[in-house]
């Protein structure tokens, strides 16, 4: 819990709605903060059909307005630019959609927001 340590606060607040479960809720709330979940991750994904129509799109949450980490850290956290980019590129290393991309706890260890403080 980098992003906490951090901030603060927690990277995702999901809530429960009428219309909503919290699972929903917070799969819609990282879809804004990382894009679309890529067509092969939801086709694997065991409950996929639970959550999403066919062509991707959360079945019961309302369309999903794109919040980059980049952005969430300058505007909510008041970070500075460089701050932002240095900090916002070493957590989306860990939070790519394929686990095969994301970044090991030895590559997080040798990343320029660790290693240059």
């Amino acid at each position: 819990q980098v992003f906490e340590l951090v901030t603060g606060d927690s990277l995702f607040h999901p809530k429960a709605g009428e219309s909503m479960s919290l699972e929903e809720d917070h799969i819609g709330q990282i879809v804004e903060l990382l894009g679309r979940i890529p067509p092969d991750v939801l086709q694997s994904g065991k409950h996929s059909a639970e959550y999403f129509d066919r062509r991707g799109n959360l079945r019961r949450v309302g369309p999903v307005k794109p919040w980059r980490l980049y952005d969430v850290l300058v505007e909510k956290y008041n970070f500075l630019l460089e701050e932002a980019s240095e900090f916002s590129n070493f957590l989306l290393h860990m939070l790519d959609y394929h686990t095969e991309r994301r970044a090991t706890a030895a590559q997080c260890l040798q990343h320029p927001w660790l290693t240059s403080s």
